[in-house]
């Protein structure tokens, strides 16, 4: 059994002062595959101790290569192969394979992999069938198929089914699926995976019909489950639930993707009792299955049940939850503000040591949480302890700010955004004006709204809605009456309530008289809006408008939430 990679150093350091290093290549064997995880001790190694056993210097650069090619550390197999040049040794047909897979890794530096195809075709393997593979899966990955093509039909005759294959996922992979149907019909011979192939790439780009075509042309030996799960998938992705029901209940084998393929659609989809009708009758549950239910339940606003399905994943199941699953569970506890809950889940985190800075935006979450359920001495604490601070970590912070009234605290935070070079978005100004708008900051918050085209930003509804709602509270309707009437498109209920209100606040019934006909205009569904056209005549003393008004509430029947008043339902 070979070490933990932490104690590498140690282990290293012991077979030198004894000499063992020396005598054999055993040691270095079983050394090898942990070295990706030090790199300096392999650049070491490879360069001082391989050369010492000349018959196996090749093998052992490799093996240090293929360790490389499976880590996350690829650019060490140049080492390793500039290492083999060096010694003297010549790389064989097992150094390329596992090279051009290191190079597939690095998509953002082309150059590298055609250096190494380069020297496939220099030293004459490119006629070995796997390092002719390896090299169109390296253009696969680089989603560069003219270059595949170009690989492909130089040495056809090398071609074998794989290699058929490759190029068909390679086309499929960068969407030209005409391509891949003009491959898939020269091809000399098809397997489970051509059909596959094809069958996922009609299914995923919403051609069903082509899709179902296909799946019942393809002979039934070749149609397995990873065939069924891409219909499913196509079907689910589409909205096209009893489709993908009834191709689920037909399958005659389903394994765990099967399960949460047909889970995922239900929730995507927001029909989560159809979800929950499933997993509560899976044979076996993994992490992907609690996710799905999970984030499910958070995205259709049921966040008690989010709460209750965790709590249940950690009573009777022994999966451990993920940065996915956290995050909604994150996104429950600040909907409801469950601080208790909240804080559990944050000692979770720290316990199971998950990285809150990565594309899972944890860190995010955290602070979104924690300034939700008023605790913003914690969302800044967060904030502080991220290594990177992406536009979503600065975004939580700012608007969780900006609801908590501390306003000044949030400006500060959006000037230090800018010093930072992350650059706002529209999330970032929809807070920033929240905030101008509950601390009567007019001249900021219209440096604000007119800076945002600097930032490639767009001013949206929301924005638009925000800065109604700030020159209203101001009482500055005549203002707000120009800025709608600059918008342009039309303005939605939100913000034509939102200076309706003001109008009320204000007792300004002549702006209201104007907005108010707007309003009807938009045949809105939206019992707030009559409320507050009602209240602003009856502030007017003007009963007989407020009783009509109160009319088109029971003419169509639109029903006020129990306990409102005239806000904004």
């Amino acid at each position: 059994m070979a070490p933990p990679p932490r104690l590498l150093p140690l282990l290293l350091s012991r077979l030198v002062i004894s000499g063992d290093l020396l005598r054999s290549t055993a040691h270095l064997r079983r050394i090898v595959p942990l070295l990706p995880s030090h790199p300096h001790l392999a650049a070491a190694l490879s360069s001082l101790y391989f050369p010492l056993f000349p018959s196996s210097c090749t093998f052992l650069h490799n093996l240090l290569i293929q360790a490389s090619a499976t880590s996350p550390s690829p650019r060490l197999a140049f080492a390793a192969f500039s290492s083999i040049l060096r010694s003297g040794d010549a790389p064989d047909r097992f150094t390329f394979p596992a090279l051009l897979k290191s190079a597939s890794k690095l998509a953002s530096f082309p150059r590298t992999g055609a250096q190494v195809h380069a020297q496939t075709v220099r030293r004459g393997f490119l006629v070995d069938v796997f390092v002719f593979n390896s090299l169109l899966a390296m253009y696969a990955a680089f989603r560069d198929t003219s270059s595949m093509r170009e690989v492909f039909d130089s040495c056809a005759g090398v071609a074998d089914v794989v290699s058929w294959n490759t190029m068909l996922g390679g086309y499929v992979k960068c969407g030209d699926i005409d391509d891949a149907r003009r491959l898939f019909e020269e091809m000399p011979q098809r397997n489970g995976v051509s059909w596959s192939a094809m069958v996922g790439a009609y299914a995923g780009s919403g051609e069903l019909d082509v899709a179902r075509e296909m799946f019942d042309e393809m002979p039934a030996i070749g149609r397995n489950v990873v065939t069924w799960n891409s219909m499913i998938t196509g079907f689910a992705r589409h909205g096209l639930l009893p489709l993908a029901r009834k191709m689920f209940d037909e399958m005659p084998v389903r394994n765990l993707v099967s399960w949460n393929t047909m889970i995922r659609g239900y929730a995507v989809n927001g029909d989560m009792d159809g979800a929950r009708e499933l997993f509560d009758v899976m044979p076996e549950k993994d992490v992907v299955s609690w996710t799905c239910m999970i984030s499910g339940y958070a995205q259709a606003g049921r966040y008690a049940e989010t709460l209750d399905l965790f709590r249940s994943m950690q009573s009777v199941s022994s999966v451990r939850p993920n940065e996915v699953t956290m995050v909604s569970v994150l996104s429950a506890c600040a909907h409801v503000t469950a601080l208790e809950e909240g804080r559990w889940a944050h000692a979770f985190i720290d316990k199971h040591k998950m990285v809150l800075d990565n594309e899972f935006n944890l860190g995010a979450a955290l602070i979104d949480m924690y300034a939700k359920c008023a605790r913003t001495d914690m969302a800044v604490k967060i904030f502080h302890s991220l290594h990177q601070k992406n536009v979503s970590a600065w975004n939580a912070l700012i608007t969780g700010l900006a609801i908590n009234g501390d306003v000044q605290d949030c400006i500060s935070v959006f000037e230090q955004m800018k010093r930072s070079g992350e650059k706002p978005n529209d999330i970032t100004f929809v807070g920033v004006l929240t905030a101008c708008s509950h601390g009567g900051l007019m001249d900021e918050g219209r440096r604000c709204f007119q800076s945002m085209t600097s930032y490639g930003v767009q001013p949206e509804a929301k924005h638009y809605g925000c800065m109604v709602d700030m020159l209203g509270r101001a009482g500055l309707l005549e203002e707000a009456e120009e800025l709608i009437r600059s918008m342009p498109v039309a303005p939605d209920v939100m913000i034509l309530g939102a200076l309706l209100g003001a109008c009320r606040m204000h007792k300004r019934f002549d702006v209201a008289e104007r907005v108010q006909s707007k309003i009807i205009g938009l045949n809105t569904q939206q019992a707030g809006c009559y409320v507050l056209i009602s209240d602003v005549y009856a502030a007017a003393d003007k009963w007989g408008e407020a009783s009509d008004a109160r009319h088109v509430l029971q003419k169509h029947v639109i029903r006020k939430s129990p306990g409102s008043s005239s806000s904004m339902q």
